[in-house]
């Protein structure tokens, strides 16, 4: 069945999620900093209390009647699809893995090729490798490199295991019918857009799936920064992990791609704050007339409105001039929107919630949404403006780096 979100609200119906695993806990002793690196605080993960969290909030979904489906099993079965997708995946992976070199792509090639199945390619590819599991074009005989003690050690990561894979709203994103294929901000993290791309190429149910975004374009564009409005409009933010540019490649492919219903592209630009670095950390909507907002966005942010120029293949670009509210209020065609602020009435919890990602919520249906527990001031503004709550602790999944709302990748939801 075809992708189809035109709006942030309309009742979730279809979501790609990923279930932590193994590859959680695969880093040589003392290196965790170096496969966690957005745990600058942590010394280890605990898979145990992960996958709870996973589980709590994959409930959720399925009790509202949403048809959940795993990033794993569906890249496994899109390179069982046919002898290309495994050949492209490898392909795709070992120019995104980060081994610099013939030799060192060579090794991880060879490593992924020699995989019996499919599953087993998506593990190897998912869990990381190491020095020691792999064969160098070198080895054999005697080695200089041995003697000297620069001969790399077998425990040592060759590619690092993919540790922010459960984020699935970042390197893609659903607006319309179509899928923006992002060029992630980390380069570690490209290796993900490679399993994304097998997927919607190659697997049966989503292989004729329009394409918006070119994942090997020189700007860098992030899906926390990408929130569709309606089927005419979208907004983008501007932000430290999307690009103006970005913005612009993006918005002259949706406005004149047949296969888009996109007329006006809105570009908000995103506060700074450490831990908040995507508009959908600053903004979400949660019901047809109601956004939850961090008050800094509504009070500092420029918007612009991209739409088509009279001369094909061009755009024209307007400044609002009273910002966010009136880019949202124009887009949406509803004069009086609701804002409610994080933190609610009590501006002295603002930013400790907003830091918190009480504006980064899922919404499953119109008024009914999928909040952060913690974030009690927000909750109580939600619930007292008629909005139905399911509260969730995902503390051990997103480390403070993001809400409900970045955990799912919607597939399909309602109008």
């Amino acid at each position: 069945m075809p992708i189809h979100v035109t709006s942030e609200i309309g009742k979730l119906k279809q979501a790609l999620l990923y279930r932590p695993g193994i590859e959680t806990q695969n880093y040589p002793e003392g290196h965790f900093g170096q496969v966690f690196s957005l745990r600058p605080s942590s010394s280890l993960f605990d898979l145990d209390r992960a996958l709870a969290e996973c589980n709590a909030y994959t409930s959720v979904l399925e009790h509202e009647g949403v048809e959940v489906l795993y990033l794993d099993q569906l890249l496994t079965e899109a390179l069982d699809s046919c002898p290309e997708a495994r050949a492209s995946f490898v392909d795709s992976f070992v120019d995104e893995c980060g081994a610099i070199g013939t030799e060192l792509q060579q090794a991880v090639r060879e490593h992924l090729e020699h995989t019996r199945s499919a599953q087993e390619l998506v593990s190897a590819s998912i869990g990381g490798i190491r020095h020691g599991q792999v064969t160098y074009c070198f080895d054999g005989g005697d080695r200089l490199a041995e003697l000297t003690g620069e001969a790399y050690a077998p425990d040592e990561l060759l590619v690092s295991p993919l540790n922010t894979m459960w984020f699935v709203r970042d390197p893609v994103s659903t607006i319309g019918s179509g899928i923006s294929f992002n060029h992630m901000y980390w380069p570690e993290r490209n290796r993900e857009v490679a399993l994304y791309q097998t997927i919607f190429k190659y697997h049966p149910n989503f292989k004729d799936t329009p394409s918006f975004y070119r994942h090997d374009s020189t700007f860098h564009i992030e899906g926390g920064d990408i929130i569709n409005l309606d089927a005419h409009n979208v907004a983008v933010g501007i932000s430290q992990r999307t690009e103006s540019a970005a913005i612009d490649m993006l918005a002259r492919t949706l406005l004149w791609n047949p296969d888009s219903s996109i007329d006006a592209v809105w570009a908000i630009e995103v506060p700074e704050r450490s831990l908040c670095i995507h508009l959908d950390t600053y903004l979400s909507r949660v019901d047809y007339d109601t956004f939850v907002v961090d008050p800094q966005l509504l009070a500092e942010s420029r918007s612009y409105q991209i739409t088509r120029n009279r001369a094909e293949n061009l755009c024209q670009i307007h400044a609002v001039e009273k910002g966010v509210k009136e880019a949202l209020a124009a887009a949406l065609g509803i004069p009086e929107l609701r804002f409610i602020p994080c933190g609610g009435s009590n501006p002295n919890l603002a930013e400790k919630e907003c830091t918190n990602n009480a504006a980064s919520v899922l919404c499953l249906r119109p008024g009914k949404v999928c909040v952060y527990e913690e974030n009690q001031a927000t909750n109580a503004a939600l619930e007292q403006a008629g909005i139905d709550l399911v509260p969730i602790s995902i503390h051990e999944l997103t480390n403070g780096f993001g809400g409900p709302n970045c955990l799912c990748l919607p597939l399909r939801r309602d109008e």
